[in-house]
């Protein structure tokens, strides 16, 4: 990844990290969420948590890991959004494959008021796979039901696959796919700020922040 690129997506989510962290703070009906705070659930000896330190740290490790991904290493979970309606959260994280490409992995949880898990489900989003056969040789997408940590979704639906359904993903490389997460989680508007602050003509980018009719326009990436 370009140190350009690093540079502005450890901005957009670690400012996106801060704010929603302070929503789980300050927001009652949100603070339920502070049991998944990386601080309380090494107290309580659990294991899925999101960052709770400062966000320069959180900007200069995340920056790092996309410029030299660490092999079989992960970052901490970011809290990328929450669903305004019915109170999901929504989880990112960087991953290091074993040959040190950069994936990454979601989880979105639900709680109820009494701080039990209604649900959750995730996703991983992977380069192409080096494996005979070439079955998922190609940028996909596809469910996870325990992350790379061997840490199980709480409160999953226990009938969820996790080797299908497999979506294929129009990217070329790390920066690419670290767009197509963010925008599956938090949709175009994130992907528009950094656009524009960024100033980065990155054909993907142009693409995923297409609404409206412009949506519509079809591939190739530049035009």
């Amino acid at each position: 990844m370009e140190k350009s690129q690093a540079d502005a997506l450890a901005v957009l989510l670690t400012n996106s990290h801060a704010e929603n962290f302070k929503l789980i703070n300050s927001q009652p009906e949100l603070k339920r969420y502070g049991m998944f705070k990386a601080a309380s659930v090494k107290i309580a000896k659990g294991d899925l948590s999101f960052y709770d330190g400062h966000p320069a740290t959180l900007k200069i490790l995340i920056k790092s890991f996309m410029l030299n991904p660490s092999q079989q290493k992960e970052t901490p979970y970011m809290i990328v959004d929450i669903d305004d309606r019915c109170g999901w959260i929504k989880l990112m994280r960087f991953v290091g494959n074993k040959h040190a490409e950069l994936n990454t992995e979601t989880v979105c949880i639900l709680l109820s008021e009494d701080r039990t898990v209604t649900n959750s489900f995730g996703f991983r989003y992977e380069h192409p796979e080096r494996f005979e056969g070439n079955k998922h040789g190609f940028f996909h997408i596809q469910p996870i039901v325990r992350d790379s940590s061997a840490v199980d979704l709480p409160g999953r639906s226990p009938w969820l696959p996790d080797n299908f359904p497999t979506f294929y993903m129009f990217a070329t490389c790390a920066f690419e796919l670290a767009l197509y997460t963010i925008h599956s989680l938090a949709g175009w508007e994130p992907l528009s700020q950094l656009q524009v602050r960024s100033r980065d003509s990155n054909g993907v980018l142009k693409h995923l922040v297409r609404v409206g009719d412009s949506s519509r326009l079809p591939y190739p990436f530049n035009s």
